[in-house]
């Protein structure tokens, strides 16, 4: 029945896929550092990274709970305090990369070498033949939005767990620098990817790209799992919370947002919760399917 619906795809559909904790079953940062470590033992171990991180992130967060509590009382959170809240955390994630950029703690490492060390990882049951049987349709662009520190890692991860990766899947994530001679990484970490808002404004481009190409707006769906793909999970068609993030459905209710149900004043637009990856491609496979194409304006080309 799925395969009927979606071969009769009558809107181009833009999938963007958080990595970490969304595809796998566990969040993989720390693997991406071991397979660094490996020829480097000397360096930090990776908890004094995650601590030095935690005491940021406490500091951020005794600063703003009494705002979001304020809020609160007064009836007026908004996405717009979302998105200054999730802004304002951009500080915390630029400098744990730059401690991670100061103690070189990926560097010395081939792509290989990265790719290799993501084939350790394990996805979400169905995540990977939901991915393919989206892959098989020209009118399908899925891409992956993370904040995980290596495309070739991440590269790696889909390939061992059965994804046809492919020109037409592209990685949009942090990534080292590597040395045109040595083939290495060297201890520098490109921020690309960072905050929330790195990741819809990433969607956004992806979509007018792909309007453009199709010369009619796309379906967007996203799936994710945390409160940084939140913002991208709200913009979406459809959005697919994977897991139950304490965070995302705290800020859920405090927008008076109720999941599985169309919000009708944003354009129908829901947020499903992901339980089976099968029963989301079923329902992306009846949006594709389904909704009739929506021609861009002219002045947009």
């Amino acid at each position: 029945m799925q395969r009927a619906a979606a071969s009769t795809i009558r809107r181009a559909l833009v999938l963007a896929l958080d990595f970490d904790q969304t595809l796998t079953t566990t969040d993989t940062l720390h693997l991406v550092a071991s397979t660094a470590r490996q020829k480097h033992p000397e360096r930090l171990g990776f908890q004094w990274f995650t601590d030095k991180y935690m005491e940021d992130y406490d500091t951020f967060k005794n600063k703003w709970n009494p705002i979001i509590t304020k809020h609160t009382e007064e009836k007026s959170v908004s996405t717009a305090l979302l998105d200054q809240y999730l802004e304002a955390q951009r500080a915390v994630e630029e400098a744990s990369l730059a401690r991670l950029s100061q103690h070189a703690i990926l560097a010395g490492t081939s792509r290989q070498e990265f790719a290799d060390g993501g084939r350790s990882v394990q996805f979400q049951p169905d995540a990977a033949k939901v991915i393919n049987h989206f892959l098989r349709f020209p009118e399908c662009h899925i891409c992956v939005v993370s904040v995980n520190w290596s495309e070739d890692f991440i590269r790696g991860a889909l390939e061992a767990n059965g994804v046809k990766v492919s020109n037409r899947l592209p990685i949009y994530c942090n990534n080292p620098e590597f040395d045109h001679k040595t083939g290495l990484s060297t201890n520098v970490i490109h921020p690309r990817l960072v905050a929330a808002r790195d990741k819809t404004e990433v969607i956004a481009k992806v979509k007018n790209k792909i309007a453009l190409q199709h010369r009619a707006e796309p379906i967007v769906v996203y799936i994710g799992d945390s409160l940084t793909d939140l913002p991208s999970l709200l913009l979406a068609d459809a959005g697919f919370l994977v897991g139950q993030s304490d965070s995302v459905c705290k800020w859920c209710r405090l927008l008076g947002i109720e999941f599985d149900s169309p919000r009708p004043t944003e354009g129908n637009k829901v947020l499903y919760h992901l339980h089976d990856w099968s029963k989301a491609q079923h329902i992306i496979d009846q949006l594709v399917s389904q909704s009739k194409p929506k021609t861009i304006d002219k002045s947009f080309v």
